[in-house]
């Protein structure tokens, strides 16, 4: 199912691509990188390269938004290695 969004996508600037970023988040909320990915793969499938690139920028954004939350949610993980629990008896 092709999103109209997807078809009308074009993207010159970084900043379009940022308010697109933002928007998408506020929409799909934590499904927003999955709505550009599938919307990067229709445009690559249909060899719609310019519009796959860019929402290929715009799903790097949002990722990179989220993980900004996620840091912000968890400060005191920030930065330290992930571990697993050890499950000896």
């Amino acid at each position: 199912m092709a999103s109209m969004i997807a078809e009308a996508v074009e993207l010159p600037g970084g900043a379009d691509a940022q308010s697109l970023a933002r928007d998408m988040i506020e929409v799909h909320g934590t499904q927003a990188a999955d709505v550009a990915r599938n919307n990067a793969r229709e445009a690559a499938l249909a060899a719609q390269i310019p519009q796959a690139k860019s929402w290929i920028r715009v799903l790097a954004l949002i990722q990179r938004q989220q993980a900004d939350k996620q840091t912000e949610a968890f400060p005191a993980r920030a930065g330290q290695p992930f571990t697993t629990p050890s499950f000896e008896a």
